[in-house]
């Protein structure tokens, strides 16, 4: 930029009109360094070999409670069973089979290391579980049960500090008088833990449009500022301003630690807090600087935050309202009521239409009732937040007062309430869509020209802004018209082994090992549906029978193959005159008997062993497979059978 003033020097009108060329030149630089570090920071791989079999020490460093276990993530610090120390300290997922309120981060425990590598289920189109993890420097897995580990100390760093910090002030919410209900939003929305809230809580509020509510971002930290600085107003009255500003900033720090640095409220922070010493050292301040100063020294700290949805979500909502909130605001200050409203609207519409692409790509949903939502929802978030904060600070002080429970209660109900009803409404939102990485990028373009046109007013900008979003949504239907129209997926699962299999836009699912909640299904392969368009779906009806299917269990014929499942060890008492061939038996975890049992009925190509079968039940089956020369298929290693069109993939 230097050197390209002084080339200029002499030419100021032309410097002036390549300002904002060179601006996004830099921001476009500086997203790609970005995207590179984070690529380029991965975890080092430990030799679990050395560690497997030995007794090893870890410090907790975060911990989730679930509704029967304790997810941990831990650095195991050192292995006093081996002769030498650890070249590098290794982070861990470990899964204790049970909830343990006792552990806390910062808690050294020690246990018998059994790690295994991070493998995602192999189903198509899922959440790319090791991949998440990876990023995240985690690498290894182990489940524990409760009497397989012990504490003996503890060991803090600063963010242990800040979140066993959170996890004191959590306790104080979930133990007090209020609903559960309120209880989990407030843990979510003032302290940034997301794990309390139910998957269906999730849902419609993300169908309505005001999920971003529940990530603690820029909004809450916005509020929670401007109740700071009202608190603090009778400090302007003696002519100090200043010392009001440098008593808000620490307190943003405070709040920060005790939220557990979660990455959006991180952002939000360091941008509030480069805005206030910019007014504190009486110099002009710029939004977007401080807002790409944000997320320049997020990224230097943690260069794999480029990847977290939150972080994405927060950056692209901040940067699309300073980009257009201006500009589209069309009403005089002077008109208060109107003003207020229309600010409203906007603010919500730009948020909503920048961060649209990406909610799509990630949940696969467009809300088109957002700004409904939003104007209903947005102007009382203000005081909702205020209540919120004063009953928090008076329950970590002992103090509980039932009317501001019983508050927050009522408007809980209300927030929840509109949640729903607008998440039902028939047109609320565009539920299942797909778009591919590349359409993405493509609207991201899009985005880019569309600024461009904003602030330069050139006719080319537009058409080039449509034309991409064109090319775009053309692309992504090419890539729709180029799927099988029919297929089966024999798929990998912990507790059972569902099959799906559709037709068209007749999509059902058989699980003869286990029942299957179909809402959790749904969500859990919500990539795959949306990626086929397969809605509904539904769990078949037994017997079932279809163009191209039949299911009369243990039997099936779907996609022109014969496949029957071992759902039970009955079958092993079944004799058929002659064995029946099959392309695929099934083992589930419901077998108990042997391969050869079931020779007398079956006659399989392949064997396939359900992901859910333990380790040594896994091993003999195996064994008895290579025995019998029949290929297997492991699911659990091998991920899941995908059939197009009749086609294995």
């Amino acid at each position: 930029m230097t050197v390209i003033r002084i080339c200029l020097r002499n030419k100021p009108a032309s410097y002036l009109r390549i300002i904002p060329i060179l601006s996004a030149l830099t921001m476009a630089i500086a997203a790609f360094a970005g995207w590179y570090a984070g690529s380029s920071a991965i975890a080092i791989p430990a030799n679990i070999s050395q560690l497997n079999g030995n007794t090893v020490i870890a410090r907790v460093d975060n911990i989730n409670n679930r509704n029967f276990s304790t997810s941990v993530e831990a650095t195991i610090l050192s292995c006093p069973g081996r002769n030498k120390t650890l070249t590098h300290k290794t982070p861990v997922a470990i899964t204790i089979t049970a909830n343990d309120y006792n552990l806390l981060e910062g808690d050294i425990i020690t246990f018998r290391a059994g790690l295994s590598p991070i493998e995602s289920l192999g189903n198509p189109n899922e959440f790319d579980f090791a991949t998440f993890m990876r990023r995240k420097g985690i690498l290894y897995n182990q489940l524990l049960a409760p009497g397989e580990y012990s504490k003996i100390g503890t060991g803090h760093n600063i963010l242990t500090i800040s979140r066993t910090l959170q996890r004191n002030v959590i306790n104080h919410i979930i133990n007090s008088g209020m609903h559960p209900d309120t209880q989990r939003f407030l843990c979510t929305i003032l302290l940034g833990d997301s794990s309390f809230l139910e998957p269906d809580t999730r849902q419609y509020y993300s169908q309505a449009g005001i999920s971003h509510i529940l990530a603690l971002s820029g909004l809450h930290m916005g509020i929670i500022v401007g109740i700071m600085f009202m608190l603090l107003k009778p400090l302007c009255y003696f002519r100090l301003r200043r010392l009001r500003i440098a008593i808000v900033i620490p307190c943003i720090l405070a709040y920060l630690f005790v939220t557990g640095t979660m990455p959006s409220a991180t952002r939000s922070a360091i941008m509030v807090i480069f805005i206030l010493i910019a007014d504190l050292m009486h110099r002009r301040n710029s939004s977007l600087n401080a807002l790409m100063a944000s997320a320049l020294i997020i990224l230097a700290v943690s260069p794999n935050s480029i990847y977290d949805v939150g972080f994405q979500l927060s950056f692209a909502a901040v940067l699309s309202i300073l980009l257009f909130y201006k500009k589209f605001l069309c009403v005089s200050p002077r008109k208060r009521f109107l003003h207020y409203w229309v600010s409203s609207l906007t603010l919500t519409s730009i948020a909503t239409l920048g961060t649209v692409m990406i909610s799509a790509y990630y949940f696969h949903v467009i809300p088109l009732l957002s700004v409904v939502s939003n104007i209903i929802v947005l102007p009382f978030l203000p005081a909702y937040l205020c209540v919120a904060l004063l009953h928090t600070v008076l329950l970590c002080a002992g103090v509980e007062i039932g009317l501001l429970s019983t508050l927050l209660d009522i408007s809980t109900a209300a927030i929840d309430y509109v949640a729903i009803f607008i998440s039902k409404l028939p047109c609320s939102s565009l539920s299942y869509i797909d778009i591919s990485s590349f359409a993405l990028l493509i609207f991201f373009t899009a985005f880019a020209t569309f600024s461009l046109w904003v602030y330069r007013k050139k006719f080319i900008y537009a058409i080039v802004t449509l034309s991409l979003i064109l090319s775009a949504s053309i692309l992504n239907l090419f890539e729709y018209m180029m799927l099988p129209k029919s297929g089966m997926v024999i798929q990998n699962n912990y507790t059972a082994t569902p099959i799906l299999f559709f037709n068209g836009n007749n999509c059902k699912v058989w699980c003869a090992d286990d029942s299957i909640d179909i809402d959790e299904f749904r969500r859990n392969n919500i990539g795959f549906i949306s990626r086929y368009r397969l809605e509904p779906v539904e769990v078949a009806t037994l017997p079932y029978t279809s163009s191209g299917c039949f299911i009369n269990p243990p039997f099936a014929f779907i996609e022109g193959k014969r496949v029957a499942v071992a759902a039970n060890t009955a079958l092993r008492h079944l004799h058929a005159s002659y064995p029946i061939k099959i392309d695929y038996l099934v083992i589930t975890t419901s077998y108990y008997g042997h391969i050869t049992d079931l020779l007398d009925t079956f006659e399989p190509e392949m064997i396939v062993l359900s992901g859910g079968i333990y380790d040594d039940t896994e091993a003999r089956f195996i064994q008895e497979a290579d025995t019998l020369a029949i290929p297997v298929h492991n699911l659990h290693t091998d991920g899941a059978i995908f059939l197009k069109n009749g086609t294995t993939n």
